[in-house]
């Protein structure tokens, strides 16, 4: 916990003039406060019973604080107005203060929730490809959101009434040693029996917390694939089972969030009663004094007054103390993504990759995925700059991870992919990536305008540039058909388009981007006849003058192709064009048979 506290703090650091001004402005609100049972031993013995005040006052300072409150108001209005002035003067001060402190220490609070949200982003961002497949996207949405809205509610508006409530402490302490140093010694004594309970409460709801931002996570993963993937829900009637599978997570939740209220409900009277206990007690000493004729009438209500206000606090703080536990719970869960490594930066002698010439070798490449068995074993391949590759395989088989190694999103781990007879990874990612362009199965688009879909990651190109690419992926007649043309705004995933839109939208964005490397993941394979057809004819557009890898579905693809590389288990069976393989009468033989010839030259049987 401290360590993560040190964290925290150190986002502090930017903002450290402001905190410290809204801190003064706090300790203001505090001594305010402390003016306040002052106030009231003035009225009741300088007021309410003239007679002069038997018993002095220790320090100083409240001497010539008393004296100026009674002495000034004698020039030239009663001494009722001057202390009815002090009091409105008092009440001005303290609003002014806490509203400034209150506003700085908001200030900072949000501006640093908001540096830690975008770092903890930029982590995400710049994680490896891996850890995408071990954590789901509602636990990620809910560090970004649940988690991070726990910590700025504790290090904005929570942050504020902790030390509002301290300085305030702090002032009723100080005015109690002044009124009378014996009883303020018994009072502070007995505070931290009063206190005791909240920090063992606060281990709890830390544990809680964590707890609860868990399920919440899983409650966000439910109704995000829930939500994407309604039409499947639907055509399956499997809205009851969702229901239910949702319910019992919210079940989970309630249980722990009740298990927090309780501890919650729980702190708060609990110390309510041990604070009337102390009090009694202190009343019943009080007594005493008052028969003695050791206290007197105003020094006895100005006491009880920064008695029952200083016990506010410490009252208050339980549920102060609560709101840090769940927000260091959240804390200690953000953290712990900010410290997961990176993607594995360039190598520091890395160069661009500036033009790509010749050709790209697998060079008996291997790829296992963390704690599991090869999914990829001694491949080697070598495709020339130009050719049209297409790999094959059964489900399974290492097609997908093998054309992912190529822009790095997973790195080998066993021998090299070489581009013009350089390791890839001797090349900065940036330039690597730049010279590749995908077009996958799962078109990816954004909730925005056609024009910055196909624009993305060049958002000043040209308007007659985006149109050109478009036309080529034979995209720009239905663009022109939509309410904005190319400003239409395509919502999420582009679910206002078909699949053969999406498809050749992503594929105008491929052109614009011109790569001379191109990887194409089965982008075809989800598509009816007619959105095939035009897809196939943009895909001709897009593979013009490159090198192509294409993870084959279609015959037509496959039969098309310079060099079919048939993948097995990992390994590399066979390479050869498509004649040629079948003649071979090998793996890809069977996979034709199996795969491609009922698809495609089965003929069409109607239900009688």
């Amino acid at each position: 916990m401290q360590n993560d506290t040190r964290k925290l703090l150190h986002y502090v650091r930017t903002y450290l003039a402001i905190f410290l001004l809204a801190v003064v402005l706090m300790a203001a609100v505090g001594a305010f406060e402390g003016l306040v049972p002052i106030t009231l031993k003035i009225v009741f013995d300088k007021i309410l019973t003239p007679t002069p005040v038997t018993s002095a006052l220790p320090l100083p300072l409240i001497h010539k604080t008393v004296d100026f409150i009674y002495l000034i108001p004698l020039r030239s209005y009663s001494l009722w107005l001057g202390v009815a002035l002090f009091i409105v003067g008092t009440a001005l001060g303290k609003a002014l203060c806490d509203y400034s402190g209150n506003y700085l220490i908001s200030f900072v609070g949000q501006s640093v929730v908001m540096n830690l949200r975008n770092d903890l982003y930029k982590k995400i961002l710049n994680q490896p490809a891996s850890f995408f497949h071990g954590n789901s996207t509602g636990r990620l949405i809910s560090r970004v959101t649940n988690d991070i809205e726990k910590i700025q509610n504790a290090a904005s508006t929570v942050m504020a009434d902790a030390l509002r409530q301290t300085f305030t402490l702090v002032a009723m302490i100080c005015v109690l040693v002044t009124l009378n140093w014996l009883l303020a010694l018994v009072a502070m004594l007995l505070a931290p029996l009063v206190a005791l309970p909240s920090v063992k409460f606060g281990r709890k709801i830390r544990r809680t917390t964590r707890s609860s931002q868990d399920n919440m996570a899983d409650i966000s993963n439910i109704l995000l694939e829930t939500i994407t993937g309604i039409r499947i829900v639907k055509a399956f009637v499997m809205e009851r089972f969702e229901f239910l599978k949702f319910k019992e997570a919210s079940r989970r939740l309630l249980h722990l969030n009740l298990k927090w209220v309780r501890v919650q409900s729980l702190s708060s009277p609990l110390m309510e009663v041990l604070g009337a206990v102390v009090i009694g007690g202190l009343l019943y000493y009080a007594q005493t004094e008052i028969h003695s004729g050791r206290m007197n009438t105003g020094t006895f209500i100005a006491f009880m007054f920064a008695l029952f206000k200083m016990y506010d606090p410490v009252r208050r703080m339980s549920g102060i103390n609560n709101a840090f536990q769940q927000a260091m719970g959240s804390t200690s869960r953000v953290f712990e993504f900010l410290e997961l490594p990176e993607e594995k930066a360039d190598d520091t002698n890395a160069r661009p990759l500036v033009e790509f010439r010749d050709q790209i070798i697998f060079d008996r490449v291997s790829f296992s995925y963390d704690h599991e068995g090869p999914i990829l074993k001694d491949v080697s391949l070598t495709v020339k700059k130009g050719e049209v590759a297409a790999v094959v395989g059964s489900s399974g088989s290492g097609k997908t991870t093998l054309l992912n190694l190529i822009p790095r999103f997973f790195e080998v781990s066993g021998g090299h992919i070489l581009v013009d007879g350089s390791d890839i990874r001797e090349f900065t990612r940036e330039s690597l990536r730049a010279h590749i362009g995908i077009v996958t199965q799962e078109t990816i688009l954004f909730n925005d305008t056609v024009r910055n879909n196909i624009a993305y990651g060049r958002p000043q190109t040209r308007q007659e540039d985006i149109e050109q690419a478009a036309r080529a992926a034979l995209a720009h007649d239905f663009i022109m058909q939509m309410p904005k043309g190319y400003d239409t705004v395509i919502g999420e995933r582009g679910q206002r388009l078909s699949g053969g839109e999406r498809q050749r939208i992503a594929i105008a964005r491929a052109i614009l981007k011109n790569p001379p490397i191109l990887i194409l993941d089965e982008a075809t394979s989800a598509l009816d006849s007619e959105s095939e057809l035009y897809v196939q004819r943009a895909l001709g557009n897009l593979m013009k003058g490159r090198t192509v890898f294409v993870i084959a579905h279609r015959l037509s693809t496959v039969r098309s192709a310079d060099k079919i590389v048939v993948l097995q288990d990992g390994q590399v069976q066979e390479v050869g064009t498509h004649q040629d393989l079948l003649d071979h009468g090998g793996v890809y033989q069977r996979l034709y048979e199996i795969q491609f010839a009922e698809s495609d030259f089965a003929p069409w049987v109607e239900a009688s």
